[in-house]
């Protein structure tokens, strides 16, 4: 099969769509649901926070997926527009939480050496398996009072988010193999 060629302009645009198809909120929110997460995360307080982290998870997934499929300066180059993905994600935000940090309000410095950071230690090693167990840790660690403190603990929903993540690394990653992504 031959592989579609793609400026790195493109390339970049591609990742950032990638990006964007898997991190909408209400498709977040709807995975939460279907996880069986706390309600505080799909309907509650902790909607923004589960959003971020998700983002953060889908953002470590694109690039390590560009690390593999694309030259050095289309990774630089959609690392650089992780402030305008965030931003946009931020427009996305559900109503009942615009007034909580979200991904968008984070410094990108902290989104970038924190939870980003976190997932891609795990992918740059091979070690996907483990993003499930670190996104719920993420999550519980950062719990407001009264929110139930371990998602972690609930293993039908760590199976359901594992399964979820599976899914988003092997479409973006099967997608970014599609294409032959031409150096600038």
């Amino acid at each position: 099969m031959s592989k579609k060629q793609l400026s790195a302009a493109q390339g970049i645009e591609a990742a950032c769509i990638l990006f964007q198809l898997n991190s909408k909120t209400a498709d977040i929110l709807r995975l939460a649901e279907n996880a069986g997460l706390p309600s505080a995360y799909a309907h509650g307080p902790e909607q923004a926070r589960l959003c971020a982290e998700w983002r953060a998870f889908v953002h470590a997934v694109v690039t390590a997926g560009l690390m593999q499929h694309a030259p050095n300066s289309v990774l630089a180059g959609y690392l650089r527009e992780t402030g305008n993905l965030l931003r946009a994600a931020e427009t996305d935000a559900p109503a009942e939480s615009n007034n909580a940090p979200t991904a968008g309000t984070l410094v990108q410095a902290d989104f970038v050496d924190g939870p980003f950071a976190a997932y891609m230690a795990l992918l740059g090693h091979g070690e996907q398996a483990g993003c499930p167990e670190l996104f719920c840790r993420r999550l519980a660690e950062g719990a407001a009072p009264g929110v139930a403190a371990e998602p972690a603990a609930d293993a039908r929903a760590q199976a359901r988010l594992a399964a979820a993540m599976a899914l988003v690394i092997s479409a973006v990653w099967d997608k970014l193999e599609e294409y032959e992504i031409l150096p600038d």
